[in-house]
């Protein structure tokens, strides 16, 4: 044996527990309101924080330390004063922004609980559905991907895919499938006052939700959302002239079957965005990205058993692009490219039939 290499393997073991529990504070961090008190206030003392947000002072000591310790703030040993950089607060300090990851951390709590509940399906080789992850799962779905989805889908997204944006201003129909909170079809209703907008989603609680988040938004009255499996997508007279996915294909019990119902359900010319994790075809490539790191806890979690429990082959968000461009050849699609848009999460195919 190696003493060296088992000495750092260990203190990367304890390295990993150290940021399992600071990713724990950071939720609490971010849910009493901590960085967004600290965000562009430059140093304070721990006195003047305690006055800012009424924490008490002892978790308030223990929490700064923690998060020094983790490199998320820094601490003035001099003065004892703690400061949240410029550079880390746009990540915490609004919601709104498309910056902001603090939906990340949201979702971590109910999603670690379900550890057990994950070791019982390693052993069985069942599946976890959906439902089961809890009625919380729909918003820490939406906090993860909302700021950005408002920020980038209509102005940069939308136009990079050739000829949607004048279909859909002529009244087109679109429907965003996997529509989750329905994010993406009150994006589409807001923007294109003409166009006939649908959202599909397997889940009933997330689609009650979307119905509300329409309602509040003004455009409850011109989507139609729907509850029920993509692989039963039945299409309006004519065809649907553009047809989003949002990182669900590969969480659905018939990945294929879902392709197929979408390739047969455009119109004549119609496009097909399929939105997934960007990553590298191997694996090995992915180890040295945080954000294929983070996908693969993820989709562990979540991804695989969440496709298991409805009979699927549990592709995982890591499935790629190589993959997926197989995927869409089988369903008989025709055209597959990754269009040129700038992300290092989201990879965008431009399908059509």
């Amino acid at each position: 044996m190696d003493l060296d290499r088992s000495q750092a393997f260990m203190k990367k073991v304890v390295g990993d527990l150290a940021t399992a529990t600071a990713t724990a504070l950071v939720f609490v961090g971010d849910r009493v309101g901590l960085f967004k008190a600290m965000a562009g206030e430059g140093p304070l003392t721990r006195e003047q924080l305690e006055q800012k947000t009424g924490i008490h002072p002892r978790y308030l000591e223990e929490w700064l330390a923690a998060m020094f310790c983790a490199g998320y703030l820094e601490h003035d040993a001099e003065v004892d004063t703690w400061a949240l950089p410029d550079e880390h607060a746009v990540f915490f300090a609004d919601a709104r922004s498309e910056y902001y990851l603090g939906g990340l951390f949201k979702g971590s709590p109910a999603l670690m609980a379900m550890a057990p509940k994950l070791a019982e399906a390693f052993e069985t080789g069942q599946g976890i559905p959906f439902q089961a992850y809890g009625e919380g799962e729909p918003f820490a779905i939406e906090q993860m991907n909302r700021a950005v989805y408002e920020a980038r889908f209509i102005s940069k997204w939308l136009p990079a895919v050739p000829g949607v944006v004048e279909k859909l201003k002529a009244g087109g129909r679109a429907i965003d499938i996997g529509c989750g909170t329905g994010v993406i079809p009150v994006l589409l209703a807001k923007a294109f006052p003409e166009a006939k907008v649908a959202g599909l989603d397997f889940d009933a609680r997330s689609i009650e939700i979307a119905r509300e988040n329409a309602r509040d938004a003004g455009v409850g009255g011109r989507i139609e959302f729907k509850h029920g499996s993509a692989a039963e997508l039945e299409a309006p007279p004519g065809g649907y002239d553009f047809v989003s996915t949002f990182d669900c294909i590969h969480d659905m019990g018939d990945p294929g079957g879902v392709l197929r119902r979408i390739r047969a359900a455009l119109a004549p010319g119609g496009t097909y965005l399929m939105v997934e994790p960007r990553v590298a075809a191997r694996m090995h490539d992915n180890a040295a990205n945080p954000f294929a790191r983070m996908l693969y806890g993820i989709s562990c979690m979540h991804c695989v058993p969440v496709s298991l429990a409805q009979g699927g082959p549990g592709l995982g968000a890591c499935w790629g692009e190589t993959r997926a461009r197989l995927a869409a050849q089988e369903a008989g699609f025709s055209r597959f490219a990754m269009l040129p848009i700038k992300s290092p999460v989201h990879a965008f195919y431009e399908i059509a039939a």
